[in-house]
């Protein structure tokens, strides 16, 4: 699946953060993270993108502190080329996955040889007989720009999850917070 445009935002009313996915196919694709997802997930998340990272340079001696700072490095070139201004365009008619957005259950990474990661989102319910689900592949660009999104969006929810604050201060370039970010 190859990912257009991503859109990451807090819904209060609904306390869980939407994220959707358009694709060059005209596809849109939909979930929902809550807080207790985004608990178990998040360090790692930050962990397999300074991994991936540190296999794109081979100036890395593979420490978690020579990790964190590529990354971060990295993460900062990304935002000052990443288009946030450009609306996520909502005139989909391709629904793969039905209106509903998935509530997520389980998240998979795997990191790719090519330097993708594959992330696997999966809504496994009781009294639901079939599992929903998609898997994304996301280049360095994307990931760290997803990562962003996350971190603002987190801010917002005001669920503190560790690292994340310290994440977003270290990459906030005077943005405002208030307004949907997204990316192209």
């Amino acid at each position: 699946m190859n990912i257009h445009q991503l859109s990451v935002i807090y819904v209060d009313e609904q306390d869980r953060i939407l994220v959707r996915f358009n694709t060059i196919d005209g596809e849109e694709l939909r979930l929902w993270l809550t807080r207790r997802m985004l608990l178990r997930v998040w360090e790692p998340l930050q962990e397999v993108v300074g991994q991936l990272e540190a296999r794109r340079t081979p100036l890395s001696d593979g420490s978690e502190e020579s990790r964190r700072m590529l990354s971060e490095l990295r993460r900062a070139e990304v935002l000052q080329r990443s288009d946030f201004a450009t609306p996520f365009k909502c005139e989909s008619t391709k629904l793969p996955l039905g209106s509903e957005p998935l509530i997520v259950t389980q998240v998979n990474m795997t990191m790719q040889v090519h330097g993708h990661l594959q992330v696997g989102f999966e809504e496994r319910l009781p009294r639901q007989p079939e599992v929903r689900g998609f898997q994304v592949a996301m280049e360095s660009t994307m990931l760290h720009g997803f990562v962003h999104l996350l971190e603002a969006a987190l801010t917002k929810s005001q669920w503190n999850i560790r690292g994340a604050e310290h994440d977003r201060d270290a990459t906030n370039h005077g943005s405002d917070e208030a307004r949907p970010r997204y990316l192209q």
